[in-house]
């Protein structure tokens, strides 16, 4: 399984991604270690992160496309929709 997830940190930035493993990712964007710093140039020391949004589907080629359409105007829109309970 594979998941398209939207991150918010407490200044309200966001971060769209996917990862087959959420748990191990979050954990990810949220460690401060300078070793791993390299794997999320654009989270790092920029959290904590936590997550506001999640999808999973069947396949790494749905998923992706999925983050692909949340990167878009109008996705961002449709997540801002969604979020509220529209």
């Amino acid at each position: 399984m594979y998941t398209t997830y939207v991150l918010e940190n407490l200044s309200g930035k966001s971060y769209t991604g996917s990862t087959n493993n959420l748990r191990e990712r979050l954990e990810m964007h949220n460690d401060l270690s300078s070793e791993k710093s390299k794997f999320h140039r654009t989270t790092y020391k920029k959290g904590p992160w936590e997550v506001v949004f999640r999808k999973d589907f069947d396949t790494r080629r749905k998923a992706l496309e999925f983050e692909k359409y949340l990167k878009t105007g109008k996705g961002r829109e449709w997540l801002k929709r969604t979020r509220r309970g529209e």
